[in-house]
């Protein structure tokens, strides 16, 4: 959902990519959900990602409280039903009706995923890019739970910008 979300990108002003684009890049892990995706669901789902990106800072910043406030507002408003599912002769766990539609559905989905991440003490999994002039979220899934940057690209930038310093201080002494 970064690219639905105003702000800097690798120390750019993020360009917004067309708006449907960005949303069915978002949604193609769920094919009919790229399908029953309308025109009129591209600002509900353009302000869901304004309310994750929040809750993304707020845990970046240590401020599980106000990150919770905000997954409860979106829990209030989703239309979370679970029930189990057969598809692929596999039971799966889904947390709208069948018939859902799509925004509420997804809404839904990352309210609940979000609130266990924040229930199983696991926050510090969420970040925010600490590269200078980017502000994108990522998910940590490494075995130490130490990135701090949302591509390698930033990684090298700061890394480049941190040895230009050292280089200018050295060459001060």
């Amino acid at each position: 959902m970064n690219g639905l979300i105003d702000g800097f990108a690798g120390g750019e002003k993020a360009s917004l990519p067309e708006t449907g684009a960005a949303i069915r890049t978002a949604l193609e892990i769920d094919p009919p959900s790229v399908a029953n995706l309308t025109e009129s669901d591209f600002p509900g789902f353009r302000a869901l990602a304004e309310d994750l990106h929040a809750v993304f800072v707020r845990m970046d910043d240590d401020d599980l409280d106000g990150a919770a406030r905000i997954v409860n507002e979106l829990l209030r408003e989703s239309p979370a039903s679970p029930y189990l599912h057969k598809e692929d002769d596999i039971w799966r766990l889904h947390h709208h009706p069948p018939d859902a539609p799509v925004l509420p559905m997804w809404r839904a989905i990352c309210a609940e995923s979000l609130a266990r991440v924040i229930g199983a003490q696991v926050s510090d999994r969420l970040g925010v890019c600490s590269a200078s002039r980017c502000d994108r979220v990522f998910v940590d899934t490494s075995k130490n739970a130490t990135r701090r940057y949302c591509s390698a690209s930033c990684q090298n930038r700061a890394k480049m910008a941190a040895f230009r310093v050292r280089k200018a201080s050295d060459l001060d002494r």
